[in-house]
């Protein structure tokens, strides 16, 4: 299981998708059910472009601030905020929006970059329009790959 105590890395990760010959195989049905179960963190990140124009109504899930395995809302602020945790070019702008969630659920931890760091904090979907730059996958600092 990934600890990711010793830090992360916000990787684009273009894992290529493996074909499975004899799909319907026993011991190959076995190893896709193991990897169904695999615990995956994946990010998000979002453009701020502004306060939408039409009021929408709506149920929405707050984000929490633990994720699990050591990916509390505290850790990853600091961690973002003490070096670059991207392993592509990008530059935060002011108001841009990253989600960390575990196994795409509704639980998530949310920061919003002000001031020139981020924190702790979410836009509401329904009062703000924003678009997606990029996403990818969160990899322990033991992932081998070099940042761009």
């Amino acid at each position: 299981m990934c600890d990711f105590n010793q830090g992360f890395i916000l990787c684009k990760c273009n894992d290529s998708k493996v074909i499975v010959h004899h799909k319907k195989s026993k011991r190959n049905k076995k190893k896709l059910q193991k990897e169904v179960q695999k615990i995956e963190y994946t990010w998000t990140l979002f453009r701020f472009i502004g306060m939408s124009k039409e009021r929408e109504l709506g149920r929405y899930m707050f984000p929490v601030s633990d994720v699990g395995n050591g990916l509390t809302s505290t850790f990853v602020a600091n961690e973002l905020n003490s070096r670059n945790c991207f392993d592509f070019k990008y530059t935060p702008n002011q108001g841009d929006n990253l989600i960390i969630s575990k196994n795409q659920s509704s639980h998530r931890i949310e920061f919003i970059f002000r001031n020139g760091k981020w924190e702790e904090d979410h836009y509401s979907p329904f009062d703000h329009e924003y678009v997606k730059i990029d996403n990818g996958k969160i990899k322990t600092n033991e992932y081998k790959g070099e940042p761009s």
